[in-house]
């Protein structure tokens, strides 16, 4: 096939699988499909005769096909056609070929980054861009262009102040190209002075561990954990990586302080607390256990992991007691049979109290559900007779719960 035969078929492929130029949810997944494969087809065929300059251009010819088609992608279509026709473009760009330079790569990849594609396709071509061509004329052009870009943004935000919230990635661009080209860590760090976004100081303090500076990087880890730590809705993973800093620069004191921290910032995640046990002795261990696992509530639903992980099923039972059903749920298999009567009182409970709130067909079925349950534990098929025949008395009206509570 000639390349212009290769690019009408990706034409055809969107053609095929597009109504109105529009692709739903359906046939988006079709579309999906149908060109990826057409594209490893492709990448065999071409590399096969050599012809890299047209497995690029069919490449690119897909990119931006799929980059102005309006479509429904919300299983993630984009992230998987994407991730084919980036290999296809390191398998080019890899070679090195004076068929298709490097130069004529990246001016591709730029001079669609003018609106050509929406934007997080856009993000896409910048992310590649900035992963590769590292000579010395590219990451100077590609400083220029995140300047100008940046430029733009902050004129067009005082109009459209949303466009300020943007702002903050190219930068991180500009320091990450900054420290690639070698700058001085002052004028970095300059740039930096008014960067606040989380993700902006991780940058700067890896790029700190880049020029050797370990004592920046970690104060700059330091502030990162103090600010999640505070958050609401941290997630601690600073505080983690934190840790892992000390750890690695052999700082055990911190590394062990930042560790038990984590004990209380990370409560249920089973690779810290393993990670803990390794600095006591063995001899030890159940007692500082003991000792921390007093310290969580019984319904302190995060702690449960941890105790079916030591095999406390004492504590396990008192937590699922203390959670309700849904925990039962996750750790029956461990309970069930040690502690049955206790197993049968919860779901006795959760019984009566969603029975009382239920007011649908749906709920009548958990109910009923809840009940059959019931009949596997020693004494729970009287129970659950019993149960099914208060509600029915109680609630005589309710059709659809008698029409599902029958039989048990």
């Amino acid at each position: 096939m000639t390349l212009s035969e290769y690019k009408k078929e990706v034409t055809a492929i969107f053609r095929r699988n597009t109504r109105g130029g529009f692709a739903d949810w359906r046939q988006c997944g079709n579309l999906s499909y149908d060109l990826t494969q057409f594209l490893d087809n492709c990448m065999k065929e071409l590399q096969e005769a050599g012809r890299y300059k047209d497995l690029f251009d069919v490449a690119c010819r897909a990119f931006v096909k799929w980059g102005t088609t309006d479509k429904d992608d919300s299983n993630g279509e984009t992230q998987y056609v994407c991730g084919v026709i980036s290999e296809i473009w390191d398998s080019v760009y890899e070679k090195k070929l004076v068929q298709i330079s490097h130069n004529e790569m990246f001016d591709w990849f730029m001079s669609k980054m003018d609106g050509t594609v929406i934007d997080y396709m856009e993000d896409i071509l910048l992310d590649y861009i900035m992963d590769h061509f590292k000579e010395p004329e590219f990451l100077a052009k590609k400083l220029n262009f995140l300047y100008a870009r940046i430029a733009d943004l902050t004129e067009r935000s005082r109009e459209e102040s949303w466009r300020i919230y943007s702002i903050e990635g190219y930068k991180c661009n500009v320091l990450q190209i900054m420290s690639e080209q070698g700058q001085s860590i002052e004028s970095i760090r300059s740039y930096a002075k008014d960067m606040n976004h989380p993700s902006s100081k991780e940058l700067l303090a890896d790029i700190e561990k880049q020029y050797g500076n370990m004592s920046e990087c970690i104060a700059i880890y330091e502030e990162l954990a103090a600010e999640e730590q505070g958050s609401k809705w941290g997630r601690y993973e600073y505080s983690v990586k934190l840790k892992d800093i000390y750890k690695e620069n052999g700082l055990q004191t911190k590394y062990d302080a930042q560790l038990e921290k984590l004990l209380y910032l990370k409560t249920g995640n089973e690779e810290i607390l393993d990670e803990y046990k390794k600095l006591i002795p063995t001899k030890d261990w159940e007692k500082v256990r003991d000792r921390l696992f007093d310290s969580f509530k019984p319904n302190d639903f995060r702690a449960l992991s941890w105790y079916s992980h030591e095999g406390c099923l004492d504590r396990l039972m008192d937590g699922v007691e203390a959670c309700g059903y849904s925990y039962l749920k996750t750790y029956r298999k461990k309970l069930e049979d040690i502690y049955p009567d206790r197993c049968l009182a919860i779901l006795v409970k959760t019984a009566d109290e969603d029975v009382a709130q239920a007011n649908k067909r749906q709920d009548y079925q958990h109910v009923a559900r809840v009940l059959r349950w019931m009949r596997k534990y020693p004494g729970g098929i009287e129970k659950a007779a019993e149960l099914a025949a208060k509600y029915r008395a109680a609630y005589p009206r309710r059709r659809a719960m008698i029409e599902e509570l029958e039989g048990i």
